[in-house]
């Protein structure tokens, strides 16, 4: 049976700190199984019942959606003081989850959240080719030819990207890319001669953003937990 270091249970699933966990350890206040344990490096076996003070622990979920606002920097923490995932995922990063990824401060939607480097470097990989599906409202009114100049190819300055057209309507388009160079879909757009006012990302692979509300985050569903399991 697999076992994990109390410690690193308590910190994760309480949103302490290593040294913050080892000292509510050491006082006695963490139960395992109804029994209090005062070694930070006892080895717990999964499933194990936790309790700090009288609060059960709960694990923290292994993959998590969350709907990035726009105006928000897509690291933890910035020197210039902008706003960034601190400010608006706190708990997700208490919970110990990283972000999967990043999205330019300027658009919104899908952002993935993952408990386990391995597994985000898995769901990156160029090799695997996940598809990113993106809502886009452009200046100008696209023509019907967009579809197949965005499928050729489009010069930027980093390179040629391809797009499948999947929706458009008006000023309004879904388009999905399995590239993530940086401003990747906004490049695109603008070489093609429609340059973006509004762009949320709504699909990573198999986790979708739904009607997940800006600024909150939800677990991953069983189904897409299994998809994003099986790139590993």
């Amino acid at each position: 049976m697999a076992t994990t270091r109390l410690e690193r249970l308590v910190s994760t699933q309480a949103g302490l700190s290593r040294s913050q966990a080892r000292l509510v350890i050491r006082r006695g206040r963490v139960r395992v199984n109804e029994v209090i344990e005062r070694d930070p490096a006892a080895a717990v076996a999964d499933g194990a019942a936790l309790f700090l003070d009288d609060r059960a622990l709960v694990a923290p979920p292994t993959l998590a959606l969350f709907h990035k606002p726009v105006g928000v920097q897509c690291t933890v923490g910035d020197p210039q003081g902008r706003t960034n995932l601190e400010d608006v995922a706190a708990e997700l990063l208490a919970l110990g989850l990283h972000p999967v990824g990043r999205l330019d401060a300027d658009t919104s939607g899908l952002l993935p959240f993952s408990a386990e480097g391995a597994w985000t470097q898995h769901l990156l990989h160029p090799r695997h080719g996940v598809e990113k599906t993106y809502r886009a409202r452009v200046e100008g009114a696209p023509g019907p030819d967009l579809g197949a100049r965005l499928a050729a190819g489009v010069l930027t300055a980093l390179g040629t990207h391809s797009a499948r057209l999947d929706r458009l309507q008006g000023d309004q388009l879904d388009l999905t890319v399995t590239e993530g160079k940086h401003r990747m879909v906004r490049r695109m757009l603008a070489n093609c001669g429609h340059p973006v006012i509004d762009l949320q990302r709504l699909r990573f692979g198999a986790l979708v953003l739904g009607d997940l509300p800006a600024g909150a985050w939800r677990v991953a569903s069983a189904q897409e937990l299994l998809w994003a399991t099986a790139l590993r």
